[in-house]
């Protein structure tokens, strides 16, 4: 599958669902703002192998169906995005399945790739297919998940939200998310939690913690973080939140108002960088707006 543009796309998954849908008009307002061509992707289901004329003849039919399926269901995405917006270049391709590996190879030299979070074959919306497990997990590029109000997914004036753990992925959701709260013209909330644990003090042995410390530490990993970005994006009005708790509990408290999530692909305690974290896991399936997980600078 090719991607003739010299620019770096805005790639977007579409398998036919209200949510991917969404997800394009989303990506597509993105494309808009950045002046990047968008690149829908659909997939094909393998050829398996048979046996027997007749049975050869019923696969051909079938893929064929399939095809044609597939190229309606792009076209009509495309309409949605041209419909918002008239000048962003759109172009669709159909890749060998399965899904993961379509987009993954779309999304191999792309700005960042879009997906719904729900597609066409979930059985509860609730669930994440696989199909964003596996490009959230692989992808080489940042990865939105998008999540919301199927007729209404265009970006608006509500804040970006970006998790602060002080990793150098925290490093990059930093970088992501002052992007696109200029891009959006939006406000930014840079939230980090923290939390007591066996090295601090549990139970008798918290009273002997000076917790005042650990607060004024935990601020300058905040301050740290943040250091030097304001200067780059003088635009972006910044709102500092540290909370005590759990780091998905406290991001989710601060997202019903938020317009988009940025967290990194894993923490400073993740083990294997190839997986993501139990934070991002946790975003990724409960946040009631998108969830951009950053991998690389």
């Amino acid at each position: 599958m090719s991607t003739p543009s010299t620019r770096k796309a805005v790639v977007a998954g579409v398998d036919g669902s209200d949510t991917a849908a969404a997800a394009a008009r989303w990506a597509g307002a993105v494309a808009a703002r950045i002046d990047a061509p968008l690149h829908l992707v659909h997939s094909m289901p393998s050829e398996g192998i048979f046996y027997s004329e007749a049975a050869v003849l019923i696969q051909s039919q079938m893929m064929d169906q399939l095809r044609k399926d597939g190229e309606k269901v792009l076209s009509d995405v495309a309409d949605l995005v041209r419909a918002d917006h008239p000048d962003v270049e759109v172009q669709s391709f159909i890749g060998p399945g399965p899904a993961a590996s379509a987009v993954l190879e779309a999304a191999d030299d792309a700005r960042v790739t879009v997906l719904g979070a729900t597609g066409a074959g979930a059985i509860e919306n609730f669930l994440l297919g696989s199909t964003v497990v596996r490009v959230a997990n692989h992808a080489s590029c940042p990865v939105v998940v998008w999540r919301g109000d199927t007729s209404n997914p265009l970006p608006d004036h509500r804040p970006v939200v970006v998790g602060v753990d002080g990793s150098e992925l925290s490093s990059t959701a930093v970088r992501y998310a002052f992007e696109y709260a200029q891009l959006f013209g939006t406000p930014l909330i840079a939230v980090h939690s923290w939390i007591g644990d066996a090295a601090l003090g549990v139970g008798a042995t918290a009273a002997l913690v000076d917790w005042d410390a650990v607060a004024e530490s935990e601020s300058a990993v905040l301050a740290e973080s943040l250091a030097g970005w304001h200067e780059k994006y003088p635009d972006v009005e910044v709102r500092r939140v540290i909370d005590r708790g759990p780091a998905a509990k406290v991001l989710l408290s601060h997202l019903p108002d938020a317009q988009l999530a940025v967290v990194g692909s894993h923490g400073r305690n993740q083990f294997t960088a190839a997986l993501l974290g139990s934070t991002s896991q946790n975003l990724l399936h409960n946040a009631p707006c998108p969830v951009l997980v950053a991998r690389k600078i």
